[in-house]
């Protein structure tokens, strides 16, 4: 499990998850939010990576998410912000520490 602060999203604080799949080899990812998120009854994503269809050097991801809300959040306009928080935050990972050890 890991815990850590959402600076980025509103109304997040400490948050913990737990990593549900780890596969290098298909360069796959997958976590649950246990606690700590007041947005979500249930929260839980998976990441894909790829080599990229475009340039050299780049990589394409998929992130896909189940998640029930507390409340009205609105219009899907909010996941996609969520979404595009998460991969700048992954991109900066990447830029800092290239490879999986």
């Amino acid at each position: 499990m890991r815990e850590f602060c959402y600076a980025a999203i509103p109304h997040a604080g400490e948050v913990t998850e737990r990593m549900d799949l780890f596969d290098e080899a298909s360069k796959t990812l997958g976590y649950t939010v246990l606690q700590g998120d007041p947005r979500y009854h249930y929260f839980s994503a998976t990441m894909k990576f790829a080599p990229g269809a475009g340039a050299a050097g780049t990589t394409d991801a998929t992130w896909t998410a189940t998640y029930v809300p507390v409340g009205d959040m609105g219009p899907p306009e909010h996941i996609k912000q969520i979404a595009i928080l998460v991969f700048k935050a992954l991109a900066g990972g990447a830029k800092a520490k290239p490879t999986i050890a």
